[in-house]
């Protein structure tokens, strides 16, 4: 289970990366053309607007997989690693039950009705640029369960273990 972690976690490095590359040499041919062609390519303030939200939801998936994503840590780090444990088994409810309804489901309904809307340039359905909710809420969902049973097991260390985050 460790390995496909891993393996999904370094998947998603690789699909940032090449969005984050995609968008700098789009940004570069949207400056290019503007100005030193005269003619804008008006396709790329709209493409890079699409990157940017599914390069935000896919770091969001990353980070959760790998426990760094924004957490207060002051109080779980001051209790015993029992209870914080518990503490995170908790806490792992509340993003499931999040990733579940709010991102899968409110992110499928959103991609659906969305399928008729037309983005202003490309013409291309806006569903697309929205589907990245329930295709990020699959992968939180199925990290944050591995990071749970890992946990459980003692195959990885809380995130804010006193001894150190991480795997052992």
């Amino acid at each position: 289970m460790l390995s496909f972690k891993r393996w999904l976690e370094r998947v998603l490095l690789v699909l940032m990366a090449t969005m984050l590359i995609a968008m700098v040499c789009l940004m570069l041919w949207q400056v290019t053309t503007r100005y030193l062609l005269g003619v804008p390519a008006l396709y790329t303030e709209e493409t890079l607007r699409f990157l940017m939200i599914w390069m935000a939801l896919t770091g969001a998936a990353y980070c959760f997989g790998t426990n760094r994503h924004l957490a207060l840590d002051l109080i779980p780090s001051l209790l015993p690693e029992k209870a914080g444990r518990v503490l995170y088994l908790i806490n792992s409810v509340v993003v499931l039950v999040f990733a579940g309804f709010v991102l899968l489901l409110g992110g499928w309904k959103a991609s659906l009705s969305a399928l008729t809307q037309m983005s202003p340039i490309m013409q291309i359905p806006m569903g697309y640029a929205y589907s990245i909710l329930p295709i990020s809420a699959v992968i939180i969902f199925i990290l944050q369960i591995l990071n749970v049973f890992l946990i459980m097991t003692g195959r990885l260390r809380l995130p804010y273990a006193k001894s150190g985050a991480g795997e052992l």
